[in-house]
């Protein structure tokens, strides 16, 4: 079986030991400048020995291992010091592993071997665009704009598996194990993060024309807080909402809501029913507002837009199944972009 083709490492700059002449084959006692168990590294002694136990020779393993043969001899004596018995039954005809030594190749080989798969399956996967990608995005977000984004990935890079958490709120992606998120901008935060711009929305005020019917149309941002508001708990600001008047002055108003609901959708749902009035997103409502369900309130007074940003680890090594999901969202949505200015 052979070893695990780790890169050679010298061993004399690493520790100051003197490798320049033979020492024997005899058991040497560890000197102050070299010790197995402090500063060698046992993996590499491990790789050695194994070489020699295969090809039973210290010439034809150091040839092997491009060291020399003093060098292979003094990592031998000083491993059985270190392991406090002999490895190697060592004759002038013959070399063979000792009882001991057998049952220590043994174990070296499945170490190295198994050392030797984790290292691949890492370096896979910081190669290769394969493996689940756990990613985090709003609910309704997701729903409204990132399934052509995710069938477009999803076929470029078939072996990936996607994994999707719809969440509307504050997300740890370090603590909560996921890959990327896309995040309002406002829940961005963190020193090992990263993120870039994916695309803005606008806010609407809107209400349905049955509940207009009911009570009437507010004409003006400040009779909000005479109306039932429907709120959504996550983005819900108690000090107000800000409006942008026509004249570029500002106007902060702060209604009372007589509903909250985690899910904007249900905000969506419950203003569509008439139960209030409610600030939603353009993306949300856009459609209902063209059907006749909802009705946009004060339209010459525009509300902040909402930014959404993508989010992830600031590593050094981004697995490529990442970084290439990130590039594709990135570009996906500058050209979606690109088409609603155009029309």
């Amino acid at each position: 079986m052979e070893c695990p083709k780790f890169e050679n490492i010298c061993l004399a700059k690493e520790t100051g030991a003197d490798y320049s002449s033979d020492t024997g084959n005899d058991v040497t006692a560890v000197t102050d400048t070299y010790k197995v168990r402090d500063t060698v590294d046992v993996l590499t002694a491990m790789k050695v020995f194994v070489k020699v136990a295969e090809v039973n020779s210290y010439a034809h393993a150091a040839e092997s291992l491009e060291i020399g043969v003093p060098r292979i001899s003094r990592i031998i004596s000083d491993l059985e010091a270190h392991l406090g018995t002999r490895l190697l039954q060592r004759t002038t005809r013959k070399m063979s592993p000792t009882e001991a030594g057998r049952l220590y190749l043994e174990r070296c080989r499945q170490i190295l071997g198994e050392l030797e798969e984790t290292y691949s399956i890492l370096s896979s996967n910081a190669v290769s665009k394969s493996g689940r990608l756990r990613i985090v995005s709003p609910a309704l977000f997701s729903l409204r704009k990132l399934a052509p984004l995710l069938s477009t990935y999803q076929h470029a890079y078939p072996d990936v598996t996607i994994d999707l958490t719809l969440a509307d709120r504050p997300v740890d992606l370090i603590e909560e194990e996921f890959d990327l998120g896309i995040l309002a901008a406002r829940h961005v935060s963190g020193q090992t993060l990263v993120s870039r711009h994916l695309t803005s929305t606008d806010y609407y005020t809107c209400a349905s024309p049955e509940y207009i019917a009911r009570h009437g149309a507010p004409t003006h941002p400040s009779e909000l807080p005479k109306h039932p508001y429907l709120a959504f708990r996550t983005e819900h600001a108690a000090d107000g909402i800000v409006f942008n008047a026509p004249d570029d002055t500002q106007i902060t108003v702060a209604p009372t809501p007589t509903f909250y609901a985690n899910n904007i959708g249900m905000v969506r749902e419950c203003a569509i029913a008439g139960l209030g009035i409610a600030t939603l997103s353009a993306y949300l409502v856009e459609d209902d507002i063209e059907s006749g369900k909802l009705m946009r309130l004060f339209p010459e007074y525009s509300l902040p837009d909402r930014e959404f940003r993508i989010v992830y680890s600031n590593r050094k090594f981004l697995p490529l199944k990442v970084k290439a999901f990130v590039d594709m969202a990135v570009e996906h949505f500058r050209q979606t972009r690109a088409g609603q200015q155009a029309s």
